[in-house]
């Protein structure tokens, strides 16, 4: 469990000063739950390792898009990473300036890149030669100078799950290092592009400074490089990806998170960016399910929840560990269960052989360090409901937004027949 985050009190896990049981009562399950003031406390916490050096951190929306808890980091002064034209559009909605707005993705339309240029965002993260020519086109079209950062593929092991390893070469993401520097090269021949930043992102739950200081390392040998061939490199984004720790492994403090990736851009001048995401949201966030059987088959022991990995898709598509724990503490017996969803997939298993307190049906379990990854990634598979969202904050608790309806999945299915 997260200690400072979800914590018992009387035998009642609270967050915030708030008992969940006091939620699901109010609320009814599934629901995802977040404590914003712990948010923001890692954000800051963030931050104060940076200190001395010239920095922006972009959080990464594809993580956790939920406006209560993305307007406190940026009313401090965070910037956002972008995926999409409707992530886009939300970060300039919540008051972002476009100048502190970075767009990436491997797959961006016409339409998207259309609508960075005329936001004038701080940089597309541009993963292909032919990516930067459809730029260019369309800036120029635009009558606009879009600034880039060409995404190095370094071919690096970030040792995480190779789901979510993005900067080795079986990857589809970024640019062969080599491919890269022609391109950089050639910066003459694209009028309407300025070559302002380089850019890495190796992969995500990375627990480990070795893969992110060695990315580090190889994007400042390449602005050296580059400005030496009159290309004057600004900014610096050394991507997301640090991981937090799902089941008590050790993980980098923010600060020598931030000695390992800034060490060797001290004396060049340039502005450093990050993309943090999981590292914010994943340890605040839990999914609170009930209870609603307890089986065997075959001899081994399964809780059904009315969860599902509709709700959260983690550990199916990653074979993700998640803690689990019951939102009343006593004494019972300690078995081993697996905890299963209601969809009908075999993969729809939050965890397996995992020793708990034997379960009732009708009590609440809660799955820990969902806050990144979680409600982003549910679905209305087996057309059900997504969630509610709930924050907690000074003592008390507010639905920012509210779960979906059987009766509304059913109106919209019925309205695309038509």
């Amino acid at each position: 469990m997260t200690p400072e985050v979800f914590y018992y009190e009387n035998d009642q896990l609270f967050a915030a000063g708030v008992p969940l049981a006091e939620i699901a009562r109010s609320v009814g399950t599934p629901f995802y739950v977040y404590d914003s003031g712990a948010a923001l406390a890692r954000f800051r916490g963030l931050s104060r390792a940076f200190e001395g050096v010239d920095h922006l951190h972009c959080v990464a929306l594809k993580a956790n898009s939920q406006p209560a808890l993305l307007r406190p980091l940026f009313a401090e002064g965070a910037g956002a990473e972008v995926v999409s034209g409707a992530e886009l559009a939300l970060a300039l909605a919540l008051g972002v300036p476009a100048s502190r707005i970075v767009f990436s993705g491997v797959g961006k339309t016409d339409r998207e890149l259309v609508s960075g240029i005329a936001a004038d965002v701080l940089m597309f993260l541009v993963e292909s030669e032919t990516e930067l020519r459809a730029l260019n086109s369309l800036a120029g079209e635009a009558g606009r100078k879009a600034r880039v950062a060409l995404r190095l593929n370094p071919d690096i092991d970030a040792k995480t799950h190779p789901h979510i390893a993005t900067g080795v070469a079986t990857a589809k993401f970024g640019i062969d290092p080599d491919e890269a520097l022609k391109l950089y090269r050639s910066h003459r021949d694209f009028a309407n592009v300025d070559f302002a930043g380089v850019h890495s992102h190796i992969g995500s739950q990375i627990t480990e400074l070795g893969p992110l200081a060695e990315n580090a390392r190889a994007l400042s040998s390449l602005v050296r490089e580059l400005r030496e061939l009159g290309v004057a490199i600004r900014y610096v984004d050394v991507g997301g990806g640090l991981g937090i720790s799902y089941r008590g492994e050790s993980t980098p403090a923010f600060e020598a998170y931030a000695e390992g990736v800034a060490k060797p851009f001290r004396e060049l001048g340039v502005t450093l960016l990050t993309e943090p995401g999981r590292v914010l949201f994943g340890p605040v966030g839990a999914l609170v399910a009930r209870v609603l059987y307890v089986k065997r088959v075959h001899g081994r022991e399964f809780v059904i929840l009315d969860a599902g990995l509709n709700d959260l898709l983690r550990p199916a598509l990653y074979g993700a560990y998640h803690r689990v724990v019951p939102l009343a503490r006593r004494e019972r017996e300690l078995r081993t269960f697996d905890v299963a969803g209601a969809v009908c997939e075999s993969s729809d298993v939050f965890a397996r052989d995992r020793e708990l307190p034997t379960p009732e049906r009708g009590e609440h379990l809660a799955i820990l360090d969902a806050g990144a990854y979680g409600f982003a990634m549910s679905s209305n598979y087996n057309l059900r409901p997504r969630p509610a969202e709930v924050v907690v904050e000074d003592g008390g608790f507010r639905v920012v937004r509210e779960a979906e309806t059987e009766a509304s999945l059913v109106a919209r299915e019925l309205g695309r027949a038509r």
